[in-house]
């Protein structure tokens, strides 16, 4: 990559950057190439991009020791945040700007993920299963901002666009080990080489820790590799990506518990996912004349993803004299017990096998493929004309099922073999985007260039239900639970852009931009809609009424500038979200349904400094003010709210919250900052620090901001060290938490006196995601 931005980087989070990159930085100023569409043959100049992009290469990545994608983009880049809700570092909520992409149903998806121009959002949910992207074979990072339509669906907020090494931009061979707190041990191999006319590229990547959590042991393996041809006039690459993962992480805890049991304790356990995935992408660029390039791809992808959750239950003996005997459902907002059903339609009895505990599980095997073309005219108006079109299909079939259970002295859950009929739940989704789009970019003057784009996107979602047919023996037939989930859902819409930048002259450029971009609501989404009957997530759901899709429209201004050994970046920026998707609690704690909301709003201040002092010490800044608030009032359950009247809390009307315009987004800090410093001591030596931090957010759940406890914000120092013993052998050592500090960075209400016993608990209603305590890690790594 070009080394200001490889140097504004390192230094955005302490990160250890090389000698070279120390040595080279009087280029700070030099050009820096980022994509323009997700697509090959799209490569812009980034200082004629109306918005602050950001963008990272591999050495960047390699630099910071960070343990992977989620990490490096909280540490390294500006407005991005991280939220722990799972406690397993390959399994965060990140957020940019205030829109999320999580791998986790449930969340509203507000970024699209790309990955050498795969669009890897899942087709169910529109979820994003981090661990599944090979960081060691990253050859850079775009992180494009706003509401930019050319990256298609989910890109609300802003994109992520990853493009992988080849053997022409990797050659060598190279291998890392490390291991340390946690019981973490891992690493990589990589090797990469060219012809000059055909290259290969190859990783291995790996991990096995036992979590800082109580049982949260969790292993990742990945495979990337990837054939290249490069000819006079035309590139051909093909590429497979592959990934078998188990991953535990046991979400938040009440607050009470973890002063009581300390902060590694879980609530229940196991909450186990396991991904197993392979992407097939081919693609290619050819230049057709001197002026005209066309470039082309197509892809295969497969994942299958089972879970299994081991939760409370809110199911009991039943009251009823004439129930006597049997499991039933507790009571809600005073109505009638119900009695619970197996799979076989017999009523169950209440045995303490069935008593205290639930195990959840489900399985989703999703199939995608598409294919794009994208023609780039260059002389267009003077600029360049990009016009192309993309398809991609999916089908996704979803299976899910409760199982009874009792719950262990440390809460975890021990199967009854016994299935709850009613959580009998299959979909089959398929779903299809056809896609136009174009961008033109004109040389208005020397000095000021205007761009304006726009893409047309037709969706349609199918939905069949495929959940088995129950029949329960002494029920009564209820036409309202008889809901299918079959279903079919079309969206289209033409969403367009506008920029101008303008060079007030050779180290200051203004620009300002109008974006617009929107989501289709998930089949996910579709199959859990219906107030009247929530769902659980993500083991049920129930009829499909129609949701209308999300619209983004994005307003940015700023300025960039520097000089050789400085650099700096300042703008501002609102996004204002039409008929925004949340997911509403319902009366239980145990279910809900996805609504639309009406319009909220994200908006803020960025800024952002790299500085050189001397030739040994790098130092830089990023620091962004967020505004995210709900814009449209409307009422939110939220059954476990600890502020409300204990005497009337079974009452409907006690469980929800009045949300009114200005009130802010839950989960979504005002304040984000990271600050780095890095010092070049000797020439094999090198040292940094850094502090990643935020501001205090609103827990989940209280919505309407009527609760005076907060999730506080922090600040946690991070260090590291490296030290180059030869060309061919550096060891290192990384540092996270420095200080030991506690910390959260995830908040909900929840109910935990059904599980925890004790007076302590009977209104523990506020749950957190503890931060990871002090960690350390050391490593070698060897070129070969």
């Amino acid at each position: 990559m070009h080394n200001r931005i490889r140097v504004g980087l390192c230094l955005a989070a302490g990160t250890l950057c090389s000698t070279t990159a120390i040595a080279q930085s009087s280029e700070l100023g030099s050009i820096e190439v980022i994509g323009a569409t997700p697509f090959s043959g799209s490569d812009i100049d980034a200082d004629r991009y109306p918005a602050n992009v950001q963008h990272a290469g591999s050495q960047d990545i390699a630099d910071s020791e960070t343990l992977n994608i989620n990490q490096f983009l909280r540490d390294e880049l500006g407005s991005v945040h991280v939220n722990d809700a799972t406690n397993n570092p390959f399994q965060p909520d990140l957020s940019y700007r205030g829109y999320t992409a999580s791998p986790l149903l449930g969340l509203p998806q507000g970024l699209s993920i790309y990955q050498d121009g795969v669009r890897i959002n899942e087709p169910f949910g529109d979820t994003v299963n981090w661990d599944l992207i090979p960081q060691v074979a990253i050859d850079s990072i775009d992180l494009i901002p706003g509401s930019n339509p050319l990256f298609g669906q989910n890109t609300l907020g802003g994109a992520v666009s990853v493009k992988t090494k080849t053997g022409f931009t990797y050659q060598g061979r190279e291998l890392e080990l490390f291991g340390g707190s946690f019981g973490r041990f891992g690493g990589y191999f990589q090797a990469g080489g060219n012809d000059g006319t055909n290259g290969w590229y190859f990783a291995a990547q790996g991990l096995s820790e036992d979590g800082w959590r109580d049982f949260s042991d969790s292993d990742v393996t990945q495979l990337f590799t990837q054939f290249s041809t490069i000819t006079d006039n035309g590139t051909l690459d093909f590429s497979i990506t592959a990934a078998d993962n188990t991953l535990r992480g046991n979400g938040a805890i009440p607050q009470e518990l973890a002063d009581a049991e300390g902060r590694d304790s879980v609530f229940t356990y196991p909450d186990e996912t396991k991904p197993d995935m392979v992407m097939f992408n081919l693609r290619g660029t050819q230049d057709l004349t001197d002026d005209f390039t066309l470039a082309w791809g197509t892809y295969y992808r497969r994942n299958e993803i089972s879970t299994f959750n081991g939760d409370g239950s809110e199911f009991g003996a039943c009251e009823g004299a004439g129930n006597a005997g049997l499991l039933c459902e507790e009571e809600e907002g005073g109505g009638e017990e119900e009695i619970i059903y197996d799979d076989a339609g017999n009523a169950v009895a209440a045995g303490s096998n069935v008593l205290g505990g639930t195990q959840n599980t489900s399985q989703t095997k999703e199939n995608g493929f598409g294919l794009n073309v994208q023609g780039r005219q260059d002389g267009v108006l003077g600029g360049s004309l990009i016009v192309g079109t993309s398809l991609d299909y999916a089908s996704s079939q979803f299976f899910s099922q409760t199982e009874l259970a009792s719950l262990t002295d440390d809460r975890g859950t021990i199967g009854s073999g016994i299935i709850s009929g009613d959580s009998l739940t299959g979909v089959s989704a398929h779903n299809s985007t056809a896609s136009l789009f174009f961008q033109q970019r004109v040389p208005i003057t020397d000095k000021l260039e205007g761009t304006f784009a726009g893409r047309y996107n037709r969706t349609a979602i199918s939905l069949h239900d495929t959940s088995p047919d129950v029949e329960f023996a002494g029920a009564n037939d209820d036409d309202e639970d008889d809901l299918s989930l079959s279903g079919d859902h079309e969206f289209k819409r033409l969403n367009l852009s506008g920029g101008l930048t303008y060079a007030i002259n050779d180290r200051l450029t203004t620009f300002g931009s109008i974006s617009q971009s929107s989501r289709a609501p998930s089949p996910v989404e579709l199959t859990c809609a219906n107030p009247d009957a929530p769902c659980r997530l993500p083991n049920g759901f129930v009829d499909d009424p129609p949701l209308k899709q999300v619209v983004t429209t994005t307003y940015e201004i700023g300025l960039r500038g520097g000089t050789d050994t400085l650099h700096w970046r300042a703008s501002a920026f609102r996004s204002d979200n039409q008929d925004d998707i949340l997911f509403i609690a319902a009366e239980s704690r145990f279910e809900g349904y996805f609504d639309n909301v009406g319009k909220t709003r994200r908006q803020g201040l960025e800024l952002g400094l790299d500085w050189q002092l001397a030739e040994r010490w790098l130092v830089s800044a990023n620091y962004t003010y967020l505004n995210a608030e709900f814009r449209d009032a409307f009422r939110s359950n939220s059954p476990n709210h600890p502020v409300r009247d204990p005497d009337d809390e079974d009452l409907p009307a006690a469980r929800t919250q009045q949300v009114e315009s200005g009130d802010r987004i839950p989960l979504i800090p005002e304040h984000l900052f990271n600050v780095g410093v890095d010092w070049l001591a000797t020439d094999k030596l090198k040292l940094g620090m850094d502090v990643v931090g935020n501001g205090d957010q609103i827990y989940r759940g209280d919505e309407s901001n009527t609760d005076s406890e907060k999730v506080g914000g922090y600040a946690i120092v991070n260090a590291n060290a490296s030290y180059a013993w030869t060309d061919r052998i550096t060891t290192f050592v990384r540092v996270n938490n420095l200080l030991d500090s506690d910390y959260e960075s995830f908040g909900l209400y929840g109910e935990s006196d059904e599980v925890l016993e004790g007076d302590r608990y009977e209104d523990a209603r506020r749950f957190i995601g503890p931060g990871a305590p002090f960690g350390i890690w050391g490593g070698v790594r060897i070129e070969l």
